[in-house]
């Protein structure tokens, strides 16, 4: 996984809203310490602000963004599951659908995208969400393709780009392709998500 960008202001305030809550978690821990005169064994230290900073960090990284999001709280879209679909590409002149699964592994601040076909497998290398549009969330990325061993000779590696709209209601991603300067290809994706 990799870090994404985003175009919101959420990453700096939620940071600025744990560093907060770990410096009040620290300071209460240690008052109920000391109004029940607990005194801890020297080789126990009690946690620092640092610990439950860390603590909370990576538990909001991994799964209470998304209950926030479902609450409002949070903007950045939840993207993660299985995406089933199809793609048209120029190499067919747009004559057929390809069927094609994206796989999107996501957390609050990584992310990971795999699109696979019978005849190759891409993975994400950088990747940006736009979330302050009207018609909805763009998922845009760059890519690295790598044929399977089935492929058309004519195939090679590539690397290209893709955008992607996110339809929250709908839950779909649709979008365009297109290939770097080996393939000069591009086209149309479809997905739902399962």
């Amino acid at each position: 996984m990799h870090p994404y960008s985003i175009d919101t202001e959420e990453r700096k305030t939620i940071l600025l809203f744990l560093a907060i809550l770990s410096i009040v978690l620290s300071w209460s821990f240690y008052k109920i310490l000391n109004s029940y005169q607990i005194v801890l064994p020297w080789w126990i230290e009690s946690p620092s602000v640092l610990f439950i900073y860390g603590l909370l960090f990576v538990l909001f990284d991994k799964w209470a963004w998304k209950y926030f999001r479902k609450i409002g709280l949070v903007r950045t879209p939840n993207l993660n599951g299985e995406w089933n679909g199809y793609l048209k590409s120029s190499f067919t002149e747009h004559s057929s659908e390809i069927k094609a699964t994206l796989r999107i592994f996501q957390t609050w601040t990584k992310i990971k995208i795999l699109l696979s076909t019978d005849h190759s497998i891409s993975h994400s290398e950088s990747v940006s969400v736009i979330v302050n549009t009207p018609e909805g969330a763009y998922l845009g990325y760059q890519y690295i393709n790598e044929p399977k061993s089935n492929a058309v000779k004519t195939m090679s590696i590539h690397r290209g780009t893709t955008r992607l709209l996110f339809k929250e209601r709908a839950n779909t991603l649709i979008g365009e392709f297109y290939s770097g300067r080996d393939r000069l290809n591009f086209g149309s994706l479809d997905f739902k998500r399962d």
